[in-house]
C-alpha cells in the first residue's frame, strides 16, 4: 500500500460523502466502490485537488476498479480516461503504479485483478 496523507483522506471523505468511520486502516481499499468510478473521475477532474489529494483519489479509483474486476464485472468503460490521468501525472502516481503492477513478481496467481491493466499503463 502507499502512504496517504490524512488531510487528503479527510478532505475526500467529506467531498465524496464516503461512508468512512475514521477507523479505516487501508482507506482506499475499504472504501473502494466500483459503482462510483465515474463519480470519482469527475471529482479528480473538477475538484480543487492538491497533489496529495490526487494521489489519494487515484488510489481510491484504482482500488475501485480492482474490486470491480474481482467481482467479475469486467473493465469499466472509464478505463481509458483513468489511463490518460495516470500517464499525465505519471510521476505523481509512480508509487500507485508500482504497487498495482506487483513489480518484481512474475507469478500471475499472486497478482491483483488490476495488475495486467496497470502493467500495460506502465509500459505504454
Amino acid at each position: 500500500m502507499i502512504a496517504l496523507k490524512q488531510a487528503s483522506i479527510d478532505k475526500l471523505t467529506a467531498a465524496l460523502d464516503l461512508p468512512a468511520n475514521g477507523q479505516e486502516q487501508d482507506w482506499e481499499i475499504e472504501l473502494a466502490d466500483p459503482s462510483r468510478v465515474d463519480e470519482f473521475l469527475t471529482a479528480y477532474r473538477s475538484l480543487p485537488l492538491s497533489p496529495d489529494d490526487k494521489v489519494a483519489l487515484m488510489a481510491l479509483i484504482l482500488a475501485s476498479v480492482d474490486r470491480r474486476l474481482d467481482s467479475g464485472i469486467g473493465v469499466p468503460t472509464e478505463w481509458t480516461q483513468i489511463v490518460e490521468l495516470l500517464r499525465a501525472d505519471r510521476d505523481l502516481h509512480r508509487a500507485s503504479l508500482e504497487y498495482w503492477t506487483c513489480e518484481g513478481d512474475d507469478d500471475p496467481d499472486s497478482w491483483f485483478q488490476l495488475t495486467p491493466l496497470v502493467r500495460s499503463v506502465s509500459t505504454g
